[in-house]
């Protein structure tokens, strides 16, 4: 192309330039990204002379913040983090109803573990497939940290879970995509944990995880592609989980990816909701050699001990002590062989609360032993860590559903 077309160009140009030329992208953003922003700028120049005096100023707004120098993705509207995808002259929100536009096909993010992603699409029958992308800041037009692929009857009722290192596809992860139902909304959900995404439709978990391949902090952009036949994404929120959202002061929760170089959490989170059969509490600890115990604690309030996670290291027993002390004793001790641990290691626990008794995973691995219920669950109002000795640390806590 002998005149590049930059954020300094008239509508005219904007308007006069082909496709081929757009995908050859600008200096300031990635091509598709562009191409999108200059296509809804076309849209309007076929229309009303008013649409044309919209455009016209929306270019008028690029040139000005393009001139400053601290400009960045935020000089294209829509793509400034608001929690929500914006189109230029829309309010912040998307309202979902049939008759609503689709929103853009792609948004700038900042992903850390304890995000959450919603999305809502208007599915029509007869789209082959439609899919949401998480797409790495190294190439985020080809590089996949995560593919969503959503591909309904007659393709296989199917959701199709991958990545794409900008090579080639790699191994799937396959689920089963529930009946829908011809102009009728559906809400996603992928949740961002520790060490993978999960998904909701509506208010159910699809029946697989995908482990994170790539680093989640990698992902600049959302891509969305909407499908065929009417069926489109029509609105698109991130966010905290509920339990970084509104957090009481004392509370330290996961909002950003915890390592080695991360300081201590503090050593008590109060819940702003109840736990309840299906939570999942998520912790992360750095282990260092020499420390004699470290424990995680879901309390009723102080000195009330609803669940005692207690991690006894090497030459300490190599075990994990589970117990309760309803503010008065230790009652009965259930025990489970701890796994070894290397000095300077992270390791991940998860606590599942089951219909009548806590499940533990230590780094992936469910321990020996369950411990059932001696209290009622929903009486737990906060929980605890004791990060132990010698630089031993937790360093992420986390709660959600």
């Amino acid at each position: 192309m002998s005149n590049s077309l930059t954020y300094f160009s008239t509508v005219e140009e904007v308007s006069s330039t082909s496709d081929e030329d757009l995908r050859e992208g600008f200096g300031f953003l990635s091509p598709d990204t562009v191409v999108n922003y200059v296509m809804e700028l076309r849209k309007k120049l076929r229309f009303t002379e008013e649409s044309k005096e919209a455009a016209e100023s929306e270019v008028g707004r690029l040139r000005r913040l393009v001139k400053d120098k601290e400009a960045s993705t935020s000089a294209v509207p829509n793509l400034t983090y608001t929690g929500y995808s914006q189109e230029p002259g829309s309010s912040n929100q998307a309202s979902n109803s049939l008759d609503n536009n689709k929103i853009n096909n792609l948004h700038f993010v900042k992903l850390l573990p304890g995000i959450e992603i919603h999305a809502t699409f208007l599915f029509k029958k007869g789209t082959e497939k439609f899919n949401l992308n998480l797409m790495s800041e190294k190439d985020s037009q080809k590089f996949y940290t995560f593919h969503l692929d959503f591909r309904p009857y007659p393709l296989g009722n199917v959701i199709v879970m991958n990545t794409n290192p900008a090579k080639s596809w790699e191994r799937e992860i396959r689920a089963e995509l529930p009946q829908l139902v011809n102009g009728r909304m559906y809400n996603v959900t992928v949740l961002c944990e520790n060490k993978q995404f999960r998904v909701k439709i509506n208010d159910n978990y699809i029946e697989s995880t995908f482990p994170y391949r790539y680093p989640l902090q990698d992902v600049a952009v959302i891509k969305l592609n909407h499908g065929s036949l009417g069926n489109k994404w029509v609105s698109l929120t991130w966010q905290p989980t509920k339990a970084t959202q509104n957090p009481p002061s004392s509370a330290e929760v996961v909002k950003e990816a915890a390592s080695c170089d991360s300081p201590p959490i503090n050593n008590s989170i109060n819940l702003n909701t109840k736990l309840q059969p299906g939570t999942k509490i998520y912790a992360r600890a750095f282990f260092k050699k020499g420390t004699k115990k470290f424990t995680i604690n879901l309390l009723k309030n102080t000195g009330f001990y609803i669940f005692h996670l207690d991690f006894r290291p090497y030459p300490h027993g190599n075990v994990i002590v589970m117990n309760t002390n309803p503010s008065k004793s230790w009652e009965k001790e259930i025990r489970a062989e701890l796994p070894s641990l290397k000095d300077g290691e992270i390791m991940d626990v998860v606590i599942e609360c089951g219909k009548d008794k806590f499940k533990v995973k230590v780094n992936g691995n469910y321990i020996g032993n369950v411990f059932p219920y001696r209290y009622p669950l929903g009486d737990v109002k906060m929980l605890s860590v004791a990060h132990g000795s010698n630089g031993n640390k937790w360093i992420a806590l986390d709660y959600h559903e």
